[in-house]
């Protein structure tokens, strides 16, 4: 019975089983926050990539209405070139009416001489006795 009384006599505390308690639930922890932590990265990067998804389809949608914008500035651009005559036309249509004015005012011109030759053919023909020369019909070429 030495052995049992020399195991009474010494009191011995065993502190390897709360010990090795205790690092098992530090691992169950350490595990559980590195599952929480795995979690919370998938749905952030999941989420992040919904994003990037929205942001390339606006850029997209911005693209096209710039595109959209730079098309309507042209459009707009060569209808206010088309809209307004060129300084040549311009200067072709005052020189054009200014002809025309000039061509009233010479046919009027010539109509007055004919009269007046053709009263001048009366009064000589009048004071000779003779019957007055006929009169040609003009035509109209306008």
């Amino acid at each position: 019975m030495a052995p049992a009384s020399r195991r009474s006599r010494r009191p011995s505390i065993d502190i390897w089983p709360g010990f090795v308690d205790a690092l098992a639930q530090l691992l169950m922890v350490i595990i559980f926050m590195l599952l929480v932590f795995t979690a919370g990265q998938f749905l952030l990067s999941d989420a992040l990539s919904g994003r990037d998804k929205a942001l390339q389809e606006l850029q997209q949608q911005l693209n096209e209405l710039s595109d959209l914008l730079a098309i309507e500035a042209q459009q707009r651009g060569v209808a206010r070139r088309l809209g307004e005559p060129d300084c040549a036309a311009q200067a072709a249509i005052a020189e054009r009416d200014a002809l025309t004015t000039r061509v009233a005012e010479l046919a009027a011109k010539v109509d007055r001489r004919g009269r007046a030759r053709r009263s001048g053919h009366r009064k000589i023909a009048r004071c000779r006795g003779e019957s007055p020369p006929p009169t040609r019909k003009r035509s109209s070429c306008s």
